[in-house]
């Protein structure tokens, strides 16, 4: 699988290189598996806050109860797949979830592209981060990077 072009609307010419798209497809793919498991994760806890209610404390039980299994479905999806143990200290370094250091690839303030950030609190669609500024300058607990706006270090 190579590089090939394609010739679209007359001159316009695209090049599509096969190889880098299903690497791509592949990246993408490993961080929508922790997504999902950070997603079922908030799910088990917005389900056990449910206990307090007499009304829905069982279903809330179940509903965490499956939730936890899917997790453990995922977990062992992302490790199978992609050789990612989720718990282990370094998958911080190979899928974006607190504890991650990734570099900022957006300007929502002069200075943060390209800077550095630790995720702090993993909240889909966005994160709460410490970002180092390229200039040097901080900002502790800043909200709303997504994962398209961030790339691991």
């Amino acid at each position: 699988m190579g590089v090939f072009t394609k010739k679209c609307s007359g001159e316009v010419v695209v090049n599509f290189n096969i190889k880098n798209d299903k690497k791509m497809a592949k990246e993408s793919s490993k961080q929508r598996l922790a997504n999902l498991i950070q997603c079922y994760e908030q799910t088990v806890k917005a389900a056990q806050s449910l206990y307090d209610d007499d009304d829905l404390k069982a279903w809330a039980i179940d509903h965490s109860l499956f939730c936890k299994d899917k997790i453990k479905d995922v977990k062992k999806k992302l490790k199978d797949t992609f050789s990612i143990d989720y718990d282990a200290t370094d998958a911080k370094k190979k899928v974006v979830k607190e504890g991650s250091e990734v570099e900022v690839l957006v300007n929502h303030m002069d200075g943060m592209k390209g800077g550095t950030a630790t995720i702090k609190s993993y909240s889909l669609p966005a994160n709460i981060s410490d970002i180092t500024m390229k200039d040097g300058m901080k900002m502790k607990d800043h909200k709303w990077l997504t994962n398209d706006e961030v790339k691991l270090k």
